[in-house]
This record gives structure tokens, C-alpha cells and sequence, in this order.
């Protein structure tokens, strides 16, 4: 490559793998403001949009590790490479589906790809830079992170005001050129200690029963709560992951250490990571629907107005460290996870007369939330793990991030169709409710996104169309506000266990001769996904 040499080689690999990490970070903002656009083009039902979101974070949580296992085995530049490639192909294949099942399926390939990159790609920066340079590398990595986490709100509302098609269509070219870069720049890496074995038993039993929890829990208000295909899948998913637990008591290479949950401040750290990731993702998918549909805010506007969530992020992950360092991790988090609680009760007050004046102050909070406990979470969970077991412990936490989001959306996503069909009902069967049946079935359609009814309710009576749009508003508010109590029960039980495993803070002790050596060795290791420099 022109201009490459021994003395850039390392920064040219760090802008390269950023770009992945970018993507990463970017795209789990910028696709939910897209979503109402997405229904609409698509005619995509509420179920097949939660499904945009939670095939996604399943995919992803479900192959993390086995990916960095690829990665130590076949190598980790390899593996990385391959995995951008099917990210790439994955966003092609979104951009240009034609219905919403296909656009489902490039999501799920996008996160194969994605499961793969974000091990992996730390991984290639701290093998190329030297010791005494790999803290600033590892900040400007996580800089972008943060950037990206921030700013993508705003960038998935313009995309989609244009076209909702360019969120993933600009994911190209940074494709493109970051392969070039990081296959000219970045050298292959492997652990040749690593055994070759992958756990595939728990693979299949981990992503099979996961999948079937969650299919059930989305299709719960279609099926009926305690119909037989509910209840028969709920049942064998639960059986799968009883395997899947069973199994991992038995490999020599799991994909999970249960073991490591006997560790009190690292179950700690998994309970405020599983809190606070879980009340992310789901306000991220249900909150700017709700500025949309029913606000009547543009994409552009509610990636504006969905800010407090994501910028708090850049301001204060620059501090945690001096955070951590003056409070402890637990002040820090438990801090952060009782705002988070706060401001959900807040988001919990919503009505037909609430504007966004309602919502910012709850939106701000989660937002302090979440910059106050994502940081530190990752130090506070191995803070008191033996360094023999670090790989893995860092593993099992990436993957139980991602999972939270995909059960927190799909418990949070049901609760909210049961309530909606509920309040729908009551409304439709009130004395002052004059419509006949096909003005009803277009107050249906309007809560299931469809298309159709839209169009329907175009051609009513300027009155009708009022009532109509009424009743569907006064139903989706009155079960997002209702829903949103699920996250404030697991937040607050998160916040507890948070404060109850985390360690306190330790007073410093006095620095003996062989403190400086203890430090230089403590600068040799760095801890991601399933990787111990």
C-alpha cells in the first residue's frame, strides 16, 4: 500500500479495524430511527420490525465467542476480514430487499459479520502497537466507539427522511476501503496454544433455545398467551437452554463459564450490564416510533430529539477512569443505574396530552445512566478475576450485553402488544366509539403499521380519520408508558444486585520496590472479548 511503512503500519491498522468498530457502534442507532420509514416501504408488521432489531442482537450474541474462537484458531486477521466481508454483503442485501423477511435475513448475516468484528478487531490493534502505546491506541479506539454510539441517532434520521435504504447502503464504502487497509497492513495473528475445538453442542442448543424463547414471547399476543404453539416453544426453549447449561458444565472449551458467576463483583457487573443495555436497546426501538407515529415528529427531528440517550456518552466516557478512580466502580454504577431508574419512571408518565417536554427529562437520565455504567462495567468485572480465567470472563460479559438487549426487547415488545390489544379493545367497545367494522379493522392496521389502512384512513371523513388516529395514539401511548414499568422492575433489581456484589472502592496502599514491576507487567495485558494480551 502507497506510503505504508514499519513506523505507520500500526496506525494505518487502527484506522482500519476503527472503521469496523464504527460501523458496529453506528448501526445499532441508526437503523431504529429508520424503522417507522422501514414499516411503511415494506409494509413490515410490528412483529417482523421487532424482528429487524432482535434477529440481529440474537445472531450476534449467540456466535461472539465461537467467532473469537475462529479467530485463535484460524487467525485472527483472517477471520476479522472475513467477518467485515459478510457484514458488507449482509448490508447489500438490506438495502435492497423487497420485503421485510428479506430485510430480516441481511440482518442476520450482518451480524455473523458483526460477531466477528468486534472481538477481533482490538485484538489486531494491541498486537501491532507496542506496550507504552497501547493505552492511547485502546482511547482512541473507544473514542470512536463513543462518537459513533452519540452521533448516530442524528445520521439514521437524515438517512431515513432521504431514504431508508442509504442507512445501510453507506456501509460500503467504509467496507470496501477498511479491508484494503487492514489485508495490506494488518500481520496474521493466532494462539498457537489454542486448542482447535469449538463447542458445537452448545452453539446449536444456545442459538435454538434462544431462538425459540424469543419467537414466542413476540408471537404471544397473535398466538394467545397460553395457546399451545405459545406455550409448546416457550417450553422448548426453556429445555434447549437447560441443555445448553448442562453442556456447559462439561466441555473443556464453553462458549459460557458458568463457574465464573460464583465471582460476586463480576455478577454484579453482568447484573448493571444486563440492566442498563437491556433498557437501551429497547427505548431505542419503541421511542422514536413514539416521536414519530404518534408525536409527529420527521426522522431528522427524532434522531435530534433522540440525543439525550446516546451524547452523554461522549462527555463523560472521556472521565470514568478518574470517575472510578475518586467514587470506586460501585458508587460509580449504582449512581448511574438509580438515574437510569429515575428517569424510566419518568418515561412511564406518558399520556395523550404529553409532548416531548415529557420525555426529555427521563431521556437524559437513562442517557447519565447509561454513560455512568457502561464504562466502568467492563474494569468493575474483572477487577477480581484471576487473570487464568480473564479471556473468558470478558467473553461472557460481551455476550451477555448483547443478550440483554435481545430479551429485554422481546419481554418488554410482548407486555407491549398484550397491553396495546387490551387498551385497542376497550376503546373499540365503548358507547362513544361509532365506527363499523372496516373503520375498526383500520384502527388494527394503523397499530400494526400497516400500509394499507394508512391509505384506508386517507379516504374517511376528515372526523373519522380524527377518531380513528385517536384511538390508535391513545393505545400505543397508554402501552408504551405501561410497558416501560418492565424496565424499571429489572432496573431496579439491577441496581440492587449492582450495589450488593460490586466491590467498594480500596484505599491505595502504600507503594513498595516492587510496585514499578507490577505496573510495567500490568501494562503488558489488555482484556477483550475472548482475548488476554
Amino acid at each position: 500500500m502507497p506510503g505504508l511503512n514499519e513506523s505507520n503500519r500500526k496506525w494505518w491498522v487502527l484506522i482500519g479495524t476503527s472503521g469496523g468498530l464504527f460501523l458496529l457502534m453506528l448501526d445499532s442507532t441508526v437503523v431504529a430511527l429508520a424503522l417507522p420509514s422501514i414499516q411503511a416501504d415494506l409494509n413490515a408488521s410490528n412483529d417482523q420490525l421487532q424482528w429487524v432489531l432482535n434477529a440481529y442482537l440474537l445472531a450476534i450474541a449467540a456466535t461472539v465467542v465461537t467467532a473469537g474462537r475462529f479467530g485463535d484458531i484460524f487467525g485472527r486477521r483472517r477471520v476479522f476480514l472475513i467477518g467485515f466481508g459478510l457484514f458488507g454483503l449482509g448490508s447489500m442485501l438490506c438495502a435492497g430487499a423487497w420485503n421485510a423477511d428479506v430485510l430480516i435475513a441481511g440482518r442476520v448475516v450482518m451480524a455473523l459479520g458483526a460477531a466477528s468484528m468486534l472481538p477481533l478487531s482490538l485484538a489486531l490493534v494491541t498486537y501491532v502497537f507496542p506496550a507504552e502505546e497501547q493505552t492511547r491506541a485502546i482511547g482512541i479506539w473507544t473514542a470512536i466507539s463513543s462518537i459513533a454510539l452519540g452521533i448516530g441517532p442524528l445520521i439514521g434520521g437524515v438517512l431515513a427522511d432521504i431514504d431508508w435504504r442509504l442507512i445501510f447502503l453507506v456501509n460500503l464504502p467504509v467496507v470496501v476501503i477498511s479491508i484494503i487497509v487492514v489485508r495490506a497492513t494488518a500481520r496474521e495473528i493466532r494462539d498457537e496454544t489454542s486448542e482447535p475445538k469449538i463447542d458445537w453442542p452448545g452453539l446449536l442448543t444456545l442459538t435454538t433455545g434462544l431462538l425459540a424463547v424469543v419467537f414466542a414471547l413476540v408471537n404471544a399476543d397473535d398466538w394467545g398467551w397460553t395457546s399451545t404453539p405459545t406455550l409448546g416453544l416457550a417450553v422448548i426453549g426453556a429445555l434447549l437452554l437447560f441443555a445448553f447449561w448442562k453442556i456447559e458444565h462439561r466441555v473443556p472449551n464453553p462458549i459460557v463459564d458458568l463457574e465464573l458467576f460464583r465471582n460476586r463483583p463480576y455478577l454484579g457487573a453482568t447484573a448493571a450490564a444486563f440492566g442498563i443495555v437491556a433498557v437501551y436497546w429497547t427505548l431505542m426501538f419503541f421511542e422514536p416510533q413514539y416521536l414519530q407515529d404518534i408525536l409527529g415528529y420527521s426522522a431528522v427531528e427524532a434522531g435530534l430529539l433522540i440525543l439525550p440517550i446516546t451524547v452523554p456518552m461522549i462527555f463523560i466516557s472521556p472521565f470514568s477512569g478518574r470517575l472510578v478512580g475518586t467514587f470506586g466502580a460501585r458508587v460509580a454504577m449504582t449512581t448511574g443505574m438509580a438515574l437510569g431508574v429515575a428517569g424510566l419512571v419518568i418515561l412511564t408518565r406518558i399520556d395523550e396530552s404529553s409532548g416531548y417536554g415529557t420525555l426529555f427529562p427521563g431521556l437524559l437520565l437513562v442517557g447519565l445512566a447509561f454513560a455512568l455504567v457502561y464504562a466502568p462495567m467492563s474494569a468493575a468485572a474483572m477487577a477480581a478475576m484471576p487473570k487464568a480465567k480473564a479471556g473468558i470472563a470478558s467473553s461472557g460479559l460481551a455476550m451477555n450485553r448483547i443478550l440483554a438487549g435481545a430479551i429485554g426487547l422481546a419481554v418488554v415488545g410482548a407486555v407491549f402488544q398484550s397491553l396495546l390489544r387490551d387498551r385497542l379493545d376497550q376503546d373499540l367497545s365503548a358507547g362513544n366509539a361509532n365506527l363499523d367494522e372496516s373503520q375498526r379493522q383500520q384502527v388494527d392496521g394503523l397499530v400494526a403499521g400497516s400500509q394499507e389502512a394508512r391509505e384506508a384512513i386517507s379516504k374517511d371523513s376528515a372526523s373519522t380519520a380524527d377518531q380513528v388516529e385517536e384511538i390508535a395514539s391513545s393505545a400505543f401511548t397508554y402501552a408504551l408508558g405501561n410497558s416501560i414499568w418492565v424496565l424499571v422492575g429489572v432496573a431496579a433489581v439491577c441496581t440492587v444486585l449492582t450495589w450488593l456484589l460490586v466491590e467498594p472502592k480500596q484505599d491505595t496502599p502504600e507503594p513498595s520496590e516492587a510496585e514499578p514491576a507490577r505496573d510495567s507487567a500490568r501494562k503488558q495485558h489488555h482484556h477483550f472479548g475472548g482475548f488476554h494480551f
